[in-house]
């Protein structure tokens, strides 16, 4: 599947980055640039810089940079065509997609799946609203959902016919596959299909995106034998893992809030939306896990946990705050009298008392010392050290250790025990050998208060030098300034001295040449890898340079300071080769057993010494002085090799 070029220039143009990023991230306007909280990683200084005039974002934190499409694959982890996809549709264009050769068909298999969810979604919510879906109809009226709920959440209902579904799709110019692969039916060993979803309500569950995945149907009358609820399959799009039901519409006020309510059915979640409380959610068909919760960090610092009161409710309580924990998130538990569960609350008391329910939300400690205690494992001294073991390894697993001592004070108090002996049994933890496999991923804290410097966040070993990072800014960043190098400046590829900086350079000259503005091509330029990318995008945004003298680079810099840089980029650059020569030769020089051998090797050193020092002395000519630039172009390069 392969998208015009001049429908992804079109996107680009039509993504104004600050109201790409805005969605997620509370940006405040500071001069020229806007700053807010990095969605990358865990920071309380505001790090992150976006600005508008050149279209592009940096943190000066964990170094992630790039612009409005760059943000949208890294933040909703998709791939170059999603994210204009994304940003096609939320800015209204039209993507004419031309084929490729596609040897796997998946594209054009997921398109299919794509489509048929959504014909079918649309088709359960009419028949909803015909004489087919009046118990379905009936159901939701019992819990109180509104027509507006009804609408916003596309809740609807499938017909008892075994195959109305496929026949309505069928109609609509759908194939078996596509609804195979969109999990709407039910194959049987002779090959013949049925619809899935027979005589329910359906629950439509979208992705994060807003798109149709899947469905969750509940059964509307007792049938022996038959689940309460049917979910979609797992398949090619619906992954339960991974969907967290409700988050397209509780995205941006969880954002807003940075706190996101989880509850643990589908109907509890539109019941809380109804009742205004927008950052709500739950899993689809699962337990919570570990994607879930990395999903929702994406937006939110806290997670409050509001699942049933009974038992199984508890447990799964549990197990979500130990896994919310090692995220990092600040976990809050509502603790919901016996027998009830959200949707009832919101139904049966009203609003006011589910929102006094959440602002009385404990911590996860005392949540499970209470639960602990309830179960009677507190009844005796080795039972209770058991849980304060279990509860120090909780702690143990939160990424932020600054968080550390806070919640052993707690647990200190709680167990009425000295804080110094549980910091050092917490220690005692960390300092465990850790297993060497293990699936979670949560978010890198510092180990160190040593400053780093934002270009070496990402990498140890530089891409470039910094005399070619220079270059490359004025290549990206000046008007004309590709020209300007190639032909007064006779820079090329070969001027470069890493291979990184060679291949920029060269897909640079490729996409000013295809687009006449190179930047933001060559930031989503999958030819470059994603460290190269992350280069362009640290050079378009960063603020070292060649020279101390230089306190500001942009489009207005006067033509003779620019002359200055470029030479200074230019000799620096040829010294670097001199210096490369002479370490080269000064490592073997004394392993030479040959005295005429070891003589020339000599020789040699003293000449590149002294070309050193005469190539140092340029950095005193005049820019327009033609000897420095004779002398430096890569043809005097190699010769002096």
């Amino acid at each position: 599947m392969r998208i015009p070029d001049h429908i992804i220039d079109e996107v680009r143009a039509a993504s104004d980055i600050v109201d790409v990023i805005g969605e997620h991230v509370r940006l405040k306007k500071m001069g020229r640039n806007y700053l807010g909280l990095c969605p990358f990683h865990n920071e309380k200084t505001p790090s992150f810089n976006v600005n508008p005039e050149r279209g592009i974002y940096k943190c000066f934190g964990c170094g992630k940079a790039g612009n409005a499409i760059t943000f949208v694959t890294e933040y909703q982890h998709v791939g170059f065509v999603d994210a204009i996809r994304i940003l096609a549709a939320r800015a209204g264009i039209v993507i004419p997609e031309e084929r490729q050769d596609d040897p796997t068909g998946i594209h054009g298999r997921k398109d299919g799946a794509f489509a048929a969810l959504r014909t079918a979604a649309e088709f359960y919510a009419q028949v909803l609203t015909s004489p087919a879906g009046a118990t379905a109809t009936d159901y939701f009226a019992k819990r109180g959902f509104t027509a507006k709920t009804i609408t916003d959440f596309t809740l609807g209902a499938a017909p008892a016919a075994w195959d109305a579904t496929i026949l309505h799709l069928r109609g609509n110019g759908f194939t078996d596959e596509h609804m195979v692969d969109a999990g709407l039916v039910v194959v049987r060993e002779d090959g013949r299909m049925y619809d899935r979803f027979r005589g329910r309500a359906v629950f439509t569950i979208r992705d994060d995106q807003g798109r149709v995945v899947g469905f969750s149907a509940r059964i509307l009358a007792d049938a022996e034998g038959q689940p309460k609820y049917i979910n979609s399959p797992q398949g090619l799009l619906f992954d339960k893992s991974r969907i967290v039901y409700g988050l397209d519409r509780a995205k941006r006020k969880i954002n807003e809030l940075r706190t996101a309510i989880i509850v643990e059915g589908q109907a509890d979640v539109v019941s809380m939306h109804q009742g205004g409380f927008i950052n709500t959610v739950a899993s689809s068909g699962t337990s919570l896990t570990r994607e879930h919760l990395q999903l929702l960090h994406r937006y939110a610092d806290t997670v409050t946990l509001l699942f049933d009161a009974d038992n199984a409710g508890q447990q799964a309580m549990t197990r979500a705050i130990e896994l919310a924990l090692s995220i990092g998130f600040d976990v809050r538990v509502v603790v919901l009298p016996a027998g009830s569960d959200p949707d009832s609350i919101i139904r049966d008391q009203g609003a006011d008392s589910m929102q006094t329910m959440l602002d009385g939300a404990v911590s996860f400690l005392e949540f499970q010392a209470e639960r602990f205690r309830d179960l009677g494992l507190l009844d005796d001294p080795a039972h209770q050290a058991k849980a304060v073991r279990t509860l120090l390894q909780w702690i143990a697993s939160v990424p932020d250790r600054l968080r550390h001592p806070f919640l052993v004070r707690e647990l200190a108090e709680r167990f009425r025990l000295q804080e110094n002996f549980l910091l050092r049994e917490l220690a005692t933890v960390l300092s465990a050998p850790k297993p060497t496999s293990t699936s979670r991923s949560a978010p890198p804290v510092p180990q160190t208060t040593e400053p780093q410097q934002p270009a070496d966040v990402l990498s140890t070993t530089p891409v470039m030098l910094t005399s070619e990072r220079e270059l490359i800014r004025i290549a990206l960043t000046m008007d004309h300034g590709l020209a300007m190098l190639m032909h007064k400046y006779q820079v090329t590829d070969e001027t470069f001295w890493s291979e990184g900086g060679r291949r920029i350079f060269q897909r640079i000259v490729i996409a000013e040449d295809e687009h006449h503005d190179a930047l933001h091509p060559v930031l989503n330029d999958e030819e470059l890898s994603p460290t190269e990318r992350q280069e362009v995008a640290d050079i378009a945004y960063s603020t070292v340079k060649v020279s101390a003298q230089w306190e500001r680079f942009n489009v207005d810099m006067p033509p003779q300071e620019v002359s200055l840089l470029v030479r200074d980029a230019l000799v620096n650059l040829h010294l670097h080769r001199i210096q490369h020569d002479l370490a080269s030769l000064m490592r073997v020089v004394d392993d030479v057993g040959d005295v005429d051998a070891r003589d020339r090797i000599v020789y040699r050193i003293n000449d590149l010494v002294i070309k050193r020092e005469t190539v140092r002395n340029y950095l005193k000519l005049s820019p327009d002085d033609p000897t420095w630039l004779h002398a430096v172009t890569p043809s005097a390069s190699s010769s002096s090799a």
